[in-house]
């Protein structure tokens, strides 16, 4: 069989996978669950060279090639508290992409995407100087908005000049896709992939997916891709894990800041007995003081040092 008769042979299957599939079903374990988002990109090739070109704004054609650097095997068990999902990507061979699928809380967000983004930027091999760091790039695709007062539907931080806006370099940089704010991207910016790679990733339902695999043929791969993976079992425990952790994590992140605020409001209440205890014993003593009692049997009386009761009495 020739090439070009197993590229056909492969999109007819693909087509028939996407014929079966029922619109009105729910998608059980989405792109948003870190777990999924990883095996899909992992999996094809030419769905993450879709998604590189959308959030990059670089054509597919002048991806040669996109290395993922730190594979895993796909429906292994993993260490729900250490594993790392994020795809490092070497994108043609000279410049470095970190993809992360934040599911969860977006606390320290901003502090801990830095420090990825600058691990990568200086992650060089021995011998190599300066000059040789490769552009490095952190993508958050995000549930929540990392910065509130700064949201928007895709925002890209780089390092500039506060006066001039001179850009200081241009290889480091960190992106945000900020999901939440899909609702608000207007009209005329609708039609675009980076849009549209926003709407597979907030899909609820199979009929959602669909519509969206018509716009590429990357996409179109990635929701086939999303397919399979989501029949097989090992995959699906994985997403399942990933789920229940972070519902475990998020409860119990509640549960200490209930408790948090609780111990604060009764230490506040302690403190707050043992001021008015204490300016009651100032009063007492300023009384006794003004009838002539000595300082020695003021201080018994108020259960304080008789230097403590001096400074009062000074004041």
């Amino acid at each position: 069989m020739t090439e070009r008769e197993n590229k056909e042979l492969k999109q007819k299957q693909d087509e028939e996978i996407l014929q079966e599939i029922s619109g009105e079903e729910e998608v059980e374990y989405g792109l948003t669950n870190d777990y999924m988002f990883r095996s899909v990109f992992q999996t094809s090739e030419e769905a993450l060279r879709g998604l590189l070109s959308a959030l990059l704004y670089i054509p597919e054609e002048e991806i040669l090639s996109c290395e993922i650097c730190n594979p895993i095997i796909l429906g292994d068990a993993i260490d729900d508290k250490t594993c790392i999902l994020d795809i490092r990507v070497l994108l043609n061979g000279n410049k470095q992409i970190n993809l992360e699928m934040q599911m969860g809380s977006v606390e320290n967000w901003t502090d801990r995407s830095v420090f990825y983004l600058c691990k990568m930027f200086t992650d060089m091999k021995k011998g190599l100087d300066y000059t040789q760091a490769k552009p490095s790039i952190h993508v958050g695709i995000m549930m929540k908005s990392p910065i509130p007062e700064d949201a928007a539907f895709y925002n890209e931080y780089v390092l500039k000049n506060r006066r001039t806006s001179y850009e200081f370099t241009g290889k480091i940089a960190l992106h945000v896709l900020d999901l939440s704010c899909l609702e608000q991207v207007p009209e005329e910016e609708r039609q675009s992939a980076l849009y549209y790679w926003a709407c597979v990733f907030k899909a609820k339902t199979w009929k959602e997916v669909l519509a969206m695999a018509e716009q590429s043929e990357s996409i179109k791969k990635a929701v086939v891709t999303l397919r399979e993976l989501s029949e097989d079992e090992k995959i699906r425990q994985q997403c399942e894990a990933r789920e229940r952790y972070q519902m475990d994590w998020q409860s119990s992140m509640r549960t200490s800041r209930e408790k948090g605020r609780a111990e604060g409001r009764a230490e506040g209440l302690a403190e707050g007995i043992a001021s008015g205890e204490l300016k009651k014993a100032q009063e007492v003593a300023s009384a006794l003081a003004e009838k002539g009692m000595p300082v020695e049997e003021i201080a018994k009386i108020v259960r304080m040092e008789e230097k403590v009761v001096q400074k009062w009495l000074l004041l």
